[in-house]
């Protein structure tokens, strides 16, 4: 007949796991291609934009950092870059030569924009 210690009792009721929720996430609608992209720089992590065709991972402080400059002439002896702080806008930049005055140095932006109107070189008759 039945045996209680053969194990042919009914077994103890196990618990109920408790019930997992999920949620599903909003989508996303994806971004703009022609908007600016917020990169972060790889070598000293600061955040900047990146436009719609650049391919960048450096800041363009440390992408132009990266560059050895060579002289005219073939030397390969690197040019020192100086720091300034730009007397019209106050932004920060390397320059690959040392101002006469630091303290009026531009940066390239100003510089361009300071810069005269250049005047079209005359033409010559043909003789």
């Amino acid at each position: 007949m039945s045996d209680p210690a053969a194990g042919d009792s009914a077994p103890a009721a196990a618990p109920k796991p408790a019930p997992v929720l999920l949620t599903k996430r909003v989508a996303v609608a994806p971004p703009d291609p022609a908007a600016p992209r917020e990169k972060i720089c790889s070598e000293c992590g600061v955040h900047f934009r990146v436009e719609q065709g650049q391919k960048f991972y450096l800041c363009p402080d440390c992408y132009r950092r990266s560059f050895v400059y060579k002289r005219k002439g073939g030397q390969e002896t690197a040019r020192i870059l100086t720091h300034i702080t730009c007397a019209s806008c106050g932004a920060t930049e390397y320059l690959p030569f040392i101002p006469e005055d630091p303290a009026k140095a531009l940066c390239r932006a100003c510089f361009a924009k300071a810069r005269p109107e250049q005047k079209p070189a005359p033409r010559h008759p043909h003789r």
